[in-house]
């Protein structure tokens, strides 16, 4: 019996052993790593924030302001967080706007780049226009 116990223990030793070392894979391309992986810094470090906006106007009768603000830092080029700090659109005449969802469409944390995509629908009161505005920002590698 205590053979077979001790044949189990080194089994199970051996599988956690290979199991350890399946873990063990070098990190993919998409991975964060920072220096250790490109061999230096070559990115931009810090915070900032960065706007995109649309408008359209027609004199004296309409003005329209669609507007998406986003704030996020990098670690040598890396984006580490990222938030819709703002979304909305400012209006002057016989026109109105609701901002609708806005969302990060490629890229994001852990990439070097980010596109945000944010949409609002205006509609004119005096004729029957309307239109769905679609922003795109995009924050550069680097």
């Amino acid at each position: 019996m205590r053979k077979v116990l001790l044949l189990v223990a080194i089994v199970a030793a051996l599988a956690g052993a290979s199991v350890a070392g399946a873990t063990t894979t070098p990190p993919s391309p998409h991975v964060a790593c920072g220096p250790t992986c490109n061999g230096g810094s070559s990115g931009w470090t810090g915070c900032t924030q960065q706007r995109a906006n649309h408008s359209a106007s027609v004199a004296f009768l309409v003005s329209i302001n669609h507007y998406v603000v986003v704030n996020y830092c990098k670690v040598n080029g890396i984006i580490t967080s990222l938030s819709i700090a703002a979304h909305g659109c400012d209006v002057n005449g016989l026109i109105s706007c609701s901002p609708g969802p806005a969302w990060v469409s490629g890229g994001g944390v852990g990439s070097g780049w980010a596109t945000i995509e944010a949409h609002a629908l205006w509609v004119v009161w005096t004729a029957p226009i309307s239109n769905t505005d679609v922003l795109t920002l995009t924050i550069s590698p680097g």
